[in-house]
């Protein structure tokens, strides 16, 4: 699967999109993103692909509908100060997975396992377990596989968990981003997580509200229909949107 085949959204698509997500689980979001960025792709392989294949096309889709920067911020955990950063979308596609093998042999404890990233349908099942612990071993039964299918194989699974969890994550780089802060203001240094949906569904939340906005604004001054408003440029719309408000 090659990212270069996303297509970026257009302002009409943002908006139906919106739409048809708000209020929705990320998980379904996420989804929803792909198939408007990846509509020769059948949905049900979508669901098929891990959570790093996943968040590769919505980094791509991110980078040609809105850009390859990404500007965050996250507040200090000791002083609660806001600390602002930059991030690439090109520089974390880098980090993507570079094989599409959805089983990969390792070995851990002495013995060879069959691991694969989790996708949407086993993140789907594990938040719908009753604790952390449980949801972990949702992942890890569907997850991971042992060569010799045997009772001492699988006590030795729920034994080691965490360990296999682990190398879950070194398979499928991008399932979870990490980035390394430090405060400038009291020192700390901490972890946060970068989650591409929650982020960028936000992003399109607002730009869609602002989109509203303008087709609101246009319709009244000029009595075009929002379609006719939808179909221009970002620039020449911005271009009507400051002579309306002259």
């Amino acid at each position: 699967m090659m990212q270069e085949s996303v297509q970026s959204l257009s302002a009409a698509a943002m908006l139906e999109v919106w739409e048809q997500g708000a209020g929705r689980h990320p998980l379904d979001q996420a989804l929803l993103l792909l198939r408007y960025a990846c509509p020769e792709q059948p949905f049900e392989a979508m669901c098929e692909w891990s959570i790093g294949q996943r968040d590769a096309h919505l980094l791509a889709l991110r980078r040609q509908t809105i850009g390859d920067r990404i500007a965050a911020y996250a507040e200090c955990l000791a002083c609660r100060s806001e600390l602002e950063f930059e991030l690439s979308c090109t520089t974390l596609l880098a980090s993507s997975a570079t094989s599409n093998t959805t089983w990969t042999t390792v070995e851990q404890g002495g013995r060879a396992w069959e691991l694969r990233g989790p996708n949407s349908r086993d993140l789907a099942l594990a938040i719908a377990a009753a604790d952390p612990e449980q949801a972990r071993q949702v992942l890890l039964s569907r997850c991971v596989r042992s060569g010799a299918e045997d009772a001492e194989a699988a006590v030795w699974a729920r034994a080691n968990g965490a360990a296999l969890a682990g190398r879950l994550s070194e398979l499928d780089p991008l399932a979870e981003v990490l980035i390394d802060l430090r405060c400038e203001v009291c020192g700390q240094q901490w972890q946060a997580l970068f989650d591409i949906v929650t982020f960028f569904w936000n992003e399109l939340q607002a730009r869609s509200r602002r989109l509203l906005q303008e087709v609101d604004l246009l319709a009244r001054t000029y009595g075009w229909t929002e379609g006719e408003v939808l179909r221009l440029s970002d620039q020449r719309r911005g271009m009507y949107v400051e002579m309306a408000l002259s």
